[in-house]
């Protein structure tokens, strides 16, 4: 009963100071990250070219960095466990809305074939985020 308090006290702490967070003093912006979930049930439709579509996924990938609408992409190593190894990827989405995002991953290629499915949420981190050779778009 006392763990049950203490961890539902934490859990209003912190909503209670992230609810008043100024995202500026903390040198904190908002972005939207998105996971991307092995899709288990997936079997390949007869004719479905998976090479095209994983072309199609890093296509896509580089179209949205290009655009200036996704700062950090990537897949996660895999395990050997298939439980495990459900959570294949993220993208760090730099966009004016939750819903902007929920789109941009649910329009991905591999999402659409159904080899992923996705989900957003939206996320603190440093403002300004970037990497090494990042170019702004134009």
């Amino acid at each position: 009963m006392k763990t049950t308090f203490i961890v539902l006290l934490f859990i209003y702490l912190s909503i209670s100071v992230l609810a008043g967070l100024d995202l500026d003093e903390y040198e904190m912006a908002v972005y939207y990250m998105g996971f991307l979930w092995r899709n288990l049930e997936f079997e390949p439709a007869e004719g479905m070219d998976l090479e095209a579509i994983g072309q199609g996924h890093l296509e896509n990938i580089e179209m949205l960095a290009n655009a200036g609408k996704l700062l950090i992409a990537g897949p996660f190593a895999r395990t050997g466990d298939p439980e495990n190894d459900r959570l294949a990827g993220i993208f760090i989405f730099s966009v004016e809305t939750l819903e902007e995002a929920e789109e941009l991953i649910a329009a991905d290629p591999a999402v659409v074939a159904g080899i992923f499915t996705a989900e957003v949420r939206t996320w603190y981190g440093p403002q300004g985020l970037t990497y090494t050779g990042y170019q702004a778009p134009e």
